[in-house]
């Protein structure tokens, strides 16, 4: 993977995603070697000192404008999603040939092997079929027949693979696709991206790389985390606020090692270390 690809992450500038930033950065260079780039989109006010504690660590941090309004202006955080992919497709990749293109509630358990061509990551609950996908379809002008045939293919989200090459347009296209949803749910972007690489005529291959925490005390066997469900036990949505992010280095939760929710307490406890040792 040295040198081809290069990690990408979606965030935005507030407390929430900062630790979980400053997390998966360490999660990068510890686990997989390699330095990510935050793009952090404006919230009208200064950089969240997580990330400055990112840049302090070697992680690189880009300042972003912000593209959640919609052009129906409505307000959808996950535009911001595609509008990562824009900017650094605009900034460039550097010798890397792809981007792998992450959100901040994620880590990795090891180095993967990260496919060399447009791919997204299987989640069983992607479904096609249902009415709100044909209404969005239907608006973002996408052929009928060419999202049946590779409809299958399209139940993915991230961690995105995304050759350079094709960055751009795809990013405007996903961009586009996200605006013929009405009205947006948190996964619409997802469908979005399926529709994109449809109407470009891009095929998409899917990966089994990341496993969820639905089960906290399955075995971490992907090669990527994300921790977007939680429980009592233990939930990122404990630690949204100012006040609470400053509490999750300090979490005390006694649980298996060798489980998913052990290897995100254990990487947890890792990084406040790190960032402890500037």
């Amino acid at each position: 993977m040295a040198g081809r690809h290069l990690i990408v992450v979606s965030a935005e500038n507030n407390a929430y995603m900062g630790w979980q930033s400053k997390l998966l950065n360490f999660s990068c260079m510890s686990r997989v070697g390699e330095r990510p780039v935050f793009v952090v989109h404006d919230s009208g006010g200064p950089l969240h000192s997580d990330f400055g504690d990112i840049s302090a660590k070697g992680g690189v941090v880009r300042a972003a404008p912000n593209y959640k309004v919609t052009r129906q202006g409505d307000v959808y955080p996950p535009r911001n999603t595609p509008a990562t992919l824009l900017h650094a497709a605009e900034e460039g990749a550097g010798e890397a040939e792809y981007f792998v293109l992450c959100d901040p509630d994620m880590i990795f358990v090891r180095r993967p092997s990260f496919p060399e061509a447009l791919a997204g990551v299987f989640y069983s609950y992607m479904n096609f079929d249902q009415s709100f996908v044909e209404v969005a379809r239907r608006a973002a002008g996408v052929n009928e027949d060419a999202l049946e045939a590779q409809k299958e293919q399209l139940r993915c989200g991230g961690p995105y693979v995304i050759p350079a090459a094709c960055a751009r347009e795809l990013a405007e296209a996903w961009l586009d696709a996200v605006d013929a949803f009405p009205p947006r749910t948190w996964e619409d972007v997802m469908y979005a991206f399926g529709l994109a690489a449809v109407k470009l005529g891009m095929q998409v291959s899917l990966t089994h790389m990341a496993k969820t925490n639905y089960w906290p005390d399955a075995a971490p066997d992907g090669d990527v985390i994300h921790y977007c469900y939680g429980d009592d036990v233990w939930n990122k949505r404990h630690y949204f606020t100012e006040e609470q992010s400053a509490l999750v280095w300090e979490t005390q939760v006694s649980v298996p090692r060798a489980t998913v929710l052990g290897e995100i307490l254990a990487q947890i406890s890792e990084a406040g270390e790190f960032y402890r040792n500037s």
